[in-house]
């Protein structure tokens, strides 16, 4: 039997209901530092910077507070379908990376409380703000994605565009 998958002493979710996948429709979860060398090496590139080329998005990421200022952690995000899905949201609504999925897929559902999935984001988001912070891989990746204009949108725009498609539903 496979180990389960930790990260920050957090287990790996396993939720693939209607109400998770939405989120593979609208806002696929955010890479974390560790996560470019997993799903490079479980997609079988060589070269990190065609897999994040062909595969990632910059997103201008979460809006936090600290000390109270605002500010933006700038985070990778998986590139999107034309229908605006997550690129590895597969047949079935299954995902095609599911034992590599970035940190913002596979740490969290939405079934968690919101205190809980607040404690994971904030561990996802120091591990991204430290990269930051010392000019890591995972910053260098950012600006190279921004810079050749793959940009996704805010987590508040896709969230806007969720609601607005219940609207439209109805």
């Amino acid at each position: 039997m496979p180990e389960t998958r930790t990260a920050f002493g957090f287990s790996r979710t396993e939720c693939d209901c209607e109400e998770c996948v939405l989120n593979c429709r609208y806002i696929p979860g955010y890479l974390i530092p560790s996560d470019l060398e997993n799903i490079v090496s479980h997609l079988g590139y060589d070269d990190l910077l065609r897999f994040a080329m062909e595969n990632l998005m910059a997103s201008p990421g979460a809006t936090v507070m600290a000390d109270g200022q605002v500010f933006q952690i700038p985070t990778l995000v998986p590139q999107r379908q034309s229908d605006g899905a997550c690129k590895f949201l597969g047949e079935n609504n299954r995902c095609s990376i599911h034992a590599a999925s970035p940190f913002g897929c596979a740490y969290f559902d939405c079934h968690q409380s919101r205190c809980e999935s607040d404690r994971r984001s904030i561990a996802g988001l120091h591990a991204i703000a430290r990269e930051w912070e010392v000019g890591g891989l995972y910053a260098r990746v950012w600006m190279v994605l921004f810079s050749a204009g793959l940009i996704a949108l805010s987590p508040a725009e896709a969230k806007k565009r969720m609601k607005a498609s219940f609207t439209n539903a109805c």
